[in-house]
């Protein structure tokens, strides 16, 4: 009586069917997972494949696929029969679902690029103390060579060109400075020689 009963238990669960939900993570799991073997060979198409390497191909796509089973708990027999079985309703619900999840992982991958791209804040530090050190090189220059900005920052040139500004108006109202040179009018005509 208990080995028909274990039988019969048995039987049962063996028979149960995956939902639709479950149903569509598989294929999405599956879709990547023979988009990464494609991409290891390629993105060719079968014919443009040798035998050798289609055959390699083709078995890691099966590896792959065994491996998505493996991972959800399901008995590769099983998600075969429940793929046979289901119903035109069945079939669209799944699709629809697998476009969804697509949807999602795109959205997702695209939040993912912009955070990435996203311009992060810049520390400016003013001045260099104990709290502050200044680091002139993160990594050895291959060279020997320290590089140095020549120049002012773009605040400090500002503020001198601010003030020169200041000192030539009040130079300028007095008389012309020398060392400017008139300008030389351009001739009438235009005649070619």
């Amino acid at each position: 009586m208990s080995l028909s009963l274990v039988t019969l238990c048995l039987a049962l669960v063996a028979d149960e069917a995956t939902t639709p939900d479950k149903a569509a993570v598989i294929e999405r799991q599956e879709q990547k997972a023979q988009a990464e073997v494609s991409a290891k060979y390629g993105n060719k198409k079968p014919t443009e494949l040798s035998r050798e390497d289609r055959k390699a191909m083709d078995q890691d796509l099966a590896n792959a696929s065994k491996a998505v089973l493996e991972k959800n708990g399901v008995d590769p027999k099983q998600w075969a029969r429940d793929s046979l079985k289901r119903d035109r309703s069945e079939y669209a619900k799944t699709k629809e679902l697998v476009k969804d999840l697509e949807a999602k992982d795109k959205a997702a991958e695209e939040k993912r690029k912009a955070d990435a791209n996203a311009p992060k804040e810049v520390e400016v530090q003013r001045g260099v103390s104990e709290e502050n050190p200044v680091t002139l090189d993160e990594k050895p220059n291959e060279a020997g060579v320290v590089p140095v900005e020549k120049g002012l920052p773009p605040e400090a040139q500002q503020e001198q060109d601010a003030a020169a500004g200041q000192d030539s108006a009040v130079g300028s109202s007095a008389a012309p400075a020398a060392d400017e040179a008139p300008k030389a009018k351009p001739g009438k005509g235009g005649r070619r020689r």
